[in-house]
């Protein structure tokens, strides 16, 4: 039996977010090939807290949780690196010098593993002794120290490429207006083209990290594509998200949904549906409904809005898919891949998506579900679902037909398995 350590930055249990429900898809998939996994996280950086709860359930997919606890020394430590950075930007700028990265911190910082964690977890390392390292994400890359650790197989599950990510959502950020209301945003974020016009791209760093493991996942195969043009040793392993089909007996009677997750990307996505596409649906529509299920506290306002109904975060999602006639996905930004279209696909719910995120998942327009090019064909897609339940079961039952053949728990099993052997 192969020992696994596994580092993901937050605790996954219940999913709150795609990047959850991804953590403990690849473990589930790493379990059922026979390997022993022990799950390490910290309290630094989590955007969900570690209850005692999630341990207990996280304990029947893994042989241990570990969670560093956070100290005062850490966030010192952080604060003290801040400032050191950011006298180093000010010095930079008044000797006319240009700065690596534009001026941003590493992707691999200091500030993400600071001492304190970084014994932490070499500490464990040798009390685990893994055979396999498995790291989520380049921020956290520091803890490993890759000279020493080379005989180790190393792997990096990218999720998404965060300094991209992290660029966009600044963009975003910077572009919505404080405090954040419906009626106050500019056309500006509403914009297809928002991140296109920005040419915004992956930091060379990130690539770096890449290089310092034997594999790098990439969750799609443009992103997969990418990571090999840039690198020169790192094998490159492309697994999407995978959801096994559930068949549960869809009505289509219910309302939309939208499923979101604690990021820029969906405020960004439900302040363009709200703004643009909402008042063309009612107008035809005056019944129409949205409802919108997630972690969203504090990134998406909650704006009275006629035709939307907040829900808040559901932990189990079947009862709704099985009801609703159609899941929308009106974000057009972000790195990696929409969990949302996976897992609604996985149900047999039509998914209607704008093509920036729609090509990063195993939709076909008109085949499996809707992909429109702006907000007009978006409005026209939700339409045509509301008022056709027969089309919305042609494409929900060929979204599941399409998980089921290409996307699902097998196909995981059969990429893992080029990993760990």
């Amino acid at each position: 039996m192969k020992k696994l350590l596994v580092f993901f930055p937050h605790n996954p249990y219940p999913p709150r977010t795609g990047a959850h429900k991804r953590c403990l898809e690849i473990i589930g998939g790493l379990r059922e090939l026979g390997c022993e996994v022990s799950l390490l996280s910290s309290t630094l950086s989590t955007d969900t807290k570690w209850e005692a709860s999630s341990v207990v359930e996280l304990r029947k997919l893994v042989r241990e949780v570990y969670v560093y606890e956070a100290t005062s020394a850490d966030y010192s430590f952080i604060r003290r690196l801040g400032r050191v950075h950011n006298w180093q930007r000010r010095l930079s700028g008044v000797l006319g010098r240009q700065q690596p990265n534009g001026g941003e911190s590493p992707v691999n910082s200091r500030s993400y593993s600071p001492p304190g964690m970084l014994r932490w977890f070499r500490q464990l390392l040798v009390e685990i002794d893994p055979d396999i390292l498995v790291m989520n994400y380049a921020h956290w890359d520091k803890l490993i120290d890759h000279r020493r650790l080379n005989s180790r197989i190393s792997v990096i599950d990218t999720i998404d490429m965060v300094s991209l990510n992290g660029r966009m959502q600044q963009a975003i950020r910077d572009a919505l207006p404080a405090p954040l209301r419906v009626s106050e945003v500019g056309e500006e974020v509403l914009d297809e083209k928002f991140f296109e016009e920005r040419g915004l791209t992956v930091s060379p760093s990130e690539f770096q990290v890449f290089d310092n493991y034997h594999y790098s996942v990439a969750i799609t195969a443009k992103e997969a594509e990418l990571i090999k043009q840039h690198t020169k040793r790192t094998q490159v392993v492309l697994i999407p998200m995978t959801h096994e089909p559930s068949n549960i007996p869809n009505s289509y009677s219910g309302p939309a949904l939208f499923p979101v997750g604690p990021n820029y990307f969906n405020t960004q996505g439900y302040l363009y549906f709200v703004r643009r596409v909402l008042p063309r649906v009612r107008k035809e529509i005056p019944s129409f409904v949205l409802h919108v299920t997630g972690f969203y506290d504090k990134i998406i306002p909650r704006d009275p809005v006629e035709g939307i109904v907040f829900r808040g975060f559901v932990p189990d999602l079947r009862t709704l898919y099985q009801e609703c006639r159609f899941v929308a996905c009106p974000v057009f930004g972000g790195t990696g891949q929409q969990v949302k279209i996976v897992e609604a696909m996985s149900h047999g719910v039509p998914v209607v998506a704008l093509r920036a995120a729609a090509e990063r998942s195993p939709m076909r327009h008109g085949e499996n579900g809707l992909v429109a090019n702006n907000a007009d064909e978006f409005a026209e897609n939700v339409i045509r679902l509301w008022n056709d339940r027969d089309l919305c079961s042609r494409l929900g039952q060929a979204s599941r037909k399409t998980i089921a053949s290409d996307f699902s728990r097998s196909h995981l099993i059969e990429a893992l398995s080029q990993i760990v052997g």
